[in-house]
Order: C-alpha cells, then structure tokens, then sequence
C-alpha cells in the first residue's frame, strides 16, 4: 500500500467536518468495509442512517462485474450497470438504475437521516455527474456526509469540494469516531 495523507480522526480540540471520504486503495472491499461501519453504527440505536452500500454482483459478458448499490434503509439492491454483450468496451452505467438510486437517496435526505453514506466519487462524480447533488444537498441539509474515494480520485475530489472535507483511511474506528462526533453522539 503507498502512503497517503489523511486527517487524523477528530479530537476535542479538531474541528468535525461535515463531510468525510474514506480514502483508499484499489483492490479494498468498499462495499464490506462500509456494511461493517454502518452495522456498528446502526447497532447503537440512536442514528438514522441512509445512504448507499456499493457491492459487486456476477460477471457480464464482457467480463466486468455487475455493480450493485444496497439501500440503506430499505435493503433494496439496484443494479447501476449494463450489460452490453461479450465484445462491449463502452461504460457500463446504467443511466436508469443510477437515476432510481438517487431518488432513494433524495427520499433519505428529505426524510432527515443522521448520517448518510453515499458510496463512491467515481469517474461519474470527477465528470461533474453521480452524486454530486446528493452531497451538496446533505451539506445544505446540515447532514453529515461519508463519500469514499480511490487515492488517484483525490485531485478531482478537490476540484468539486476545496479543502473543506475530512480524509479518513479505511478504519472501521476511525470512521465511526468521525461519524459519532459528526452527529453530535461522541463522548
């Protein structure tokens, strides 16, 4: 694993921001790293978490995996991408799916989730598409957001965010401790 600059978990003394991206490398299981967070954090029983759980389903003909999002609150799994035949090269987002998945996490928002978790900033989100709506939105809401990155995505999270985030690494621990003091709820 190469080194990567992330912001300590908050303190007493460090400011909470509202918005943190775990910041990891290719090949980690987001999608069983976030379950776990939002397990541990769902078992104390005080927060309402909405949001979005990334996961991997069967290969497509072209050999890529089907990408899968799980509703936080519902359990619903949307597929977001496509098949498009053993010889495709093109992307393989499912506009539809996307589309009905961020109407859900819209749904989550409005409803007033403690926290929500919004999966990946991707290729989609870098071009100025995917859930860029839905994290501005949280900000606005005054809903702490947690968003996940690849490391080579942090040059383009910077163009859409500034420097007014938190970088955590991929630890349960540590992401729990921002997400309690996030949400008023550490201590």
């Amino acid at each position: 694993m190469s080194a990567m600059s992330v912001t300590p978990s908050p303190t007493a003394t460090s400011p909470v921001h509202p918005l943190a991206v775990v910041v990891y490398e290719p090949g980690f299981d987001l999608g069983r790293f976030l379950g776990d967070v939002c397990e541990r954090l769902a078992a104390r029983g005080d927060l309402a978490i909405g949001g979005v759980l990334p996961t991997d389903g069967g290969l497509h003909a072209n050999g890529r995996r089907e990408m899968l999002l799980r509703d936080i609150g519902s359990g619903r799994t949307t597929a977001i991408s496509q098949e498009l035949g053993a010889g495709a090269d093109s992307c393989i987002l499912d506009p539809d799916g996307f589309a009905r998945t961020r109407v859900g996490l819209a749904a989550a928002i409005a409803a007033g989730a403690d926290l929500m978790v919004l999966g990946k900033f991707a290729k989609r989100e870098a071009e100025g598409h995917g859930i860029r709506a839905e994290i501005a939105e949280c900000l606005a809401s005054d809903i702490p957001a947690l968003v996940a990155m690849r490391t080579t995505r942090r040059a383009d999270f910077e163009a859409f965010a500034g420097s007014d985030w938190q970088a955590l690494p991929p630890s349960i621990d540590a992401v729990v401790a921002w997400a309690l003091a996030a949400t008023g709820r550490a201590g």
